[in-house]
């Protein structure tokens, strides 16, 4: 900032101190407007997490993880308009926890995870989620994926058993 001003005062005491103080009050608007960019996506938002969920008219669970909290918010975005399939997927993709596939089997909705093994972590909030954007007559089946015998019995060895946890498989907890 003094580089810019005439030769004669880039040495004065009072000129350097006032230029160091508007460096400062700028550097911090510097720092305000790139925190800006991240509060603009779903995926990033942190501050400003609280007004997109007034916003949206979610009231977020207590104890709710941020991670968890995004997701919500995504899904409550998504869920406008006239309800599809691809809607229910988009709202179920928003989810942060697995790989979700939606479809409409015989007149019920399906929703059959095929990412990771056991019950994902929200699943009351992904249900509800859904819940808001189906209509209300049609039933919805949720598919979780499990371990199986067959998935570990001569395809494991007792050091990879050793790092699998129960709530892995059918009927197991954490």
């Amino acid at each position: 900032m003094l580089k810019y001003l005439p030769q004669q005062y880039r040495a004065d005491p009072w000129m350097v101190a006032i230029a160091a103080a508007l460096c400062g009050v700028l550097d911090a608007q510097d720092a305000g407007a790139v925190s800006l960019v991240a509060q603009l996506s779903l995926d990033t938002v942190t501050w400003n997490l609280e007004t997109e969920e007034r916003i949206a008219g979610i009231v977020p669970p207590a104890g709710a993880t941020e991670a968890d909290r995004r997701s919500a918010l995504k899904s409550k975005w998504r869920s406008g308009g006239k309800v599809s399939i691809q809607q229910i997927q988009a709202v179920a993709d928003a989810w942060h926890n697995g790989e979700v596939e939606v479809s409409f089997p015989a007149g019920r909705i399906r929703v059959q995870f095929v990412g990771s093994y056991g019950v994902p972590t929200d699943m009351a909030g992904l249900k509800s989620a859904i819940g808001l954007v189906i209509p209300a007559h049609l039933p919805v089946d949720y598919i979780l994926k499990y371990l199986l015998i067959k998935d570990i019995h001569k395809v494991k060895t007792l050091a990879q058993m050793n790092t699998l946890t129960l709530d892995k498989f059918a009927g197991g907890s954490v």
